[in-house]
């Protein structure tokens, strides 16, 4: 047995050793995709994630550079979730000021308060009460798309209005 096992035992190391070399891809680890089609599934995957992010609970509202004034396209949708407000005063959000990364730490935190403080502004103007709205301000520190070319700055200029926690009690979702 003891004479089995000394000449097994190289081979199975061997065997053990060749296994872990071998490459089931072969030498060829190229992606299939031309630089074309990339730029395109990377635009759907924002467009995707985005359309995502108002559908799971919340809104996104987008700025302009430098920029706290709200587009006329999003007004009604701040008066939905403002008369669900007003018709649910147990109902709490959570709205997130956010800017690209032009100019100073310490001017983007205001930018981004400014624009949560426009978006608290339409929501108690059409009927919510202030103290449903929690605002923060959160700069340039939680980008919603990395880089800094103007797509990514664009993405990154927003305001994100969420539901508190105790608010899914309600059962209806006024951001869709």
């Amino acid at each position: 047995m003891n004479s089995c096992l000394r000449y097994l035992l190289p081979v199975l190391c061997m065997l053990a050793t060749a296994a872990c070399t071998v490459d089931p891809l072969g030498s060829d680890h190229r992606l299939l995709v031309n630089p074309d089609q990339a730029d395109a599934f990377n635009e759907r995957a924002l467009r995707l994630q985005s359309d995502e992010r108002e559908t799971a609970g919340g809104l996104v509202v987008y700025f302009a550079t430098d920029s706290a004034a709200v587009a006329e396209k999003d007004i009604p949708r701040l008066g939905q979730v403002a008369g669900f407000l007003l018709d649910h005063p147990q109902a709490e959000v959570f709205i997130e000021g956010h800017t690209d990364d032009e100019g100073s730490p310490e001017q983007n935190v205001v930018l981004a308060q400014a624009r949560a403080d426009m978006i608290a502004y339409y929501l108690v103007k059409y009927g919510a009460l202030y103290d449903q709205l929690n605002t923060r301000a959160y700069g340039e520190r939680y980008p919603a798309h990395e880089g800094s070319d103007a797509e990514a700055m664009q993405y990154n200029r927003r305001v994100v209005v969420e539901w508190n926690s105790r608010s899914d009690e309600f059962g209806y979702d006024p951001f869709q």
